[in-house]
C-alpha cells in the first residue's frame, strides 16, 4: 500500500467483509489489452467463460500498438468504433470501459502545449466518438491510461489542456446524444497511479485530476497499493485505507466520489490462488468502489516490468486459450461459471 500510510491502516476497524456473488458479477471485470489469442469476438467469449459477463475494459486508439486486432489502423475513434469487431464486443457487455486515445493529437500532447487547431480537433474527435458510442445501448466509460505514466511531469500543464479538451468533446457529444434520445449512457473517467500523500511521487489525481471539469469517475490503477509480500488480511487493510484516503481527498476538494479500480493483478506463477486479490476486491466493494478490472485477459509472453523482469504471467488464459491457475481461481468468484 502507500508506504508512509500503511501503519495507519491498522488503526481502522477492519471487518474483512466479503462481497456477494451478485456484486462480483455487477462490478468485477477483466482488462482486454495486448496480444489476443485470436480476435475481439473470441476475447469476449473467453471473458464470459470466466463468468465476468457484465463488465469489461478494452482499449482503442491509433496504430497497431493500440489495436487489439494488430492492424495499423489510424482511423479516428468514431470511425474505428464502427468496425464490426468493436461493435460486436461492445454489444456483448452491459458496461464497457474504454481506454481511448484520438488520432488528432496522439503523442503530440506529450511533447508540449498543443495549438488551438489540435485542441479543437481533439474535442471534435471525442465528440464524434461519443455520438457513436451513444447509439449503442448500455453504459460506456471513456478513460485514459495511468496519467503519471502517460505524461512526464515537465509537461503536466500541457497534458492538462489536452485532457480537458477530451472531456469537453465527450460532454458536448453526450449533450447532443441526449437531445437525440440515443440509448447509450456515456460517462468519463480520469485514471491516475498515485494517491495523495504517496512518498516521493506527485499524484496525477491531486495535481491534474482535481483541476479537470467533467470527470464522472476517478480510476485508480492500484499497483502501488499491492504489496508483493502482503497476505490477504493485509491486502484488505491496504485497500480499505486507500479508499479512505481517496474519499477524504475528493470530499475535501468537492470532486466526484465515484471510484473505479482501473487495474489490479498479480503474477499467477508467484500467487496461484486468488486469496490476496479476492481480499482486494472485497475491501474495494465494501468501501464503495463501483467497478474493478483485473489485469489481464491473456498472458503476454515477452512482457517485462520496469526493472526488466519477466511480467508475462498475469493472464486468466494463455494465448492458446487454456485457463491459467489464476484464471481458474478467478472463475471461482462467479459461481455460475464455476459450476
Amino acid at each position: 500500500m502507500i508506504r508512509r500510510c500503511a501503519a495507519g491502516a491498522l488503526l481502522l476497524a477492519t471487518s474483512l467483509l466479503a462481497a456477494n456473488p451478485t456484486e462480483y458479477r455487477q462490478k468485477v471485470g477483466v482488462y482486454v489489452w495486448g496480444k489476443l489469442s485470436k480476435d475481439l469476438e473470441t476475447a469476449a467469449a473467453d471473458v464470459k467463460h470466466l463468468g465476468a459477463d457484465r463488465v469489461v475494459r478494452v482499449y482503442i486508439g491509433p496504430a497497431a500498438s493500440w489495436d487489439p486486432s494488430g492492424k495499423d489502423d489510424n482511423s479516428p475513434l468514431d470511425v474505428k468504433v464502427r468496425r464490426s469487431d468493436y461493435r460486436s464486443f461492445l454489444a456483448a457487455f452491459p458496461v464497457v470501459m474504454l481506454t481511448a486515445y484520438d488520432t488528432a493529437s496522439f503523442d503530440k500532447y506529450k511533447q508540449g502545449p498543443l495549438d488551438a487547431q489540435h485542441l479543437t480537433a481533439t474535442r471534435e474527435e471525442f465528440r464524434r466518438f461519443t455520438r457513436e458510442l451513444a447509439k449503442l445501448p448500455g453504459r460506456k466509460i471513456v478513460s485514459n491510461w495511468e496519467f503519471e505514466n502517460d505524461c512526464k511531469e515537465s509537461v503536466w500543464n500541457a497534458c492538462t489542456e489536452y485532457y480537458q479538451a477530451r472531456l469537453d468533446g465527450i460532454r458536448q457529444g453526450r449533450k447532443e446524444a441526449l437531445a437525440q434520445h440515443d440509448p447509450g449512457e456515456i460517462l468519463t473517467a480520469f485514471e491516475f497511479l498515485y494517491v495523495p500523500g504517496y512518498t516521493g511521487k506527485r499524484s496525477g489525481l491531486v495535481d491534474v485530476g482535481s483541476r479537470l471539469n467533467g470527470v464522472d469517475f476517478f480510476s485508480y490503477s492500484s499497483w502501488p497499493s499491492i504489496g508483493w509480500d502482503y497476505d490477504a488480511p493485509t491486502m484488505y487493510k491496504s485497500f480499505e485505507w486507500g479508499a479512505h484516503i481517496l474519499h477524504e481527498f475528493t470530499m475535501r476538494q468537492k470532486l466526484t466520489t465515484r471510484f473505479i479500480i482501473g487495474e489490479f493483478g498479480e503474477y499467477w506463477n508467484l500467487h496461484p490462488n486468488s486469496e490476496r486479490m479476492k481480499a482486494l476486491v472485497d475491501a474495494s466493494i465494501a468501501n464503495g468502489v463501483e467497478y474493478l478490472f483485473d489485469w489481464v485477459l491473456y498472458d503476454q509472453p515477452g512482457n517485462k516490468d520496469d526493472h526488466g523482469r519477466d511480467a508475462s504471467h498475469f493472464g486468466k488464459y494463455s494465448l492458446d486459450r487454456m485457463l491459467t491457475p489464476q484464471g481458474k481461481s478467478f472463475r471461482s468468484w462467479f459461481p455460475a461459471a464455476a459450476n
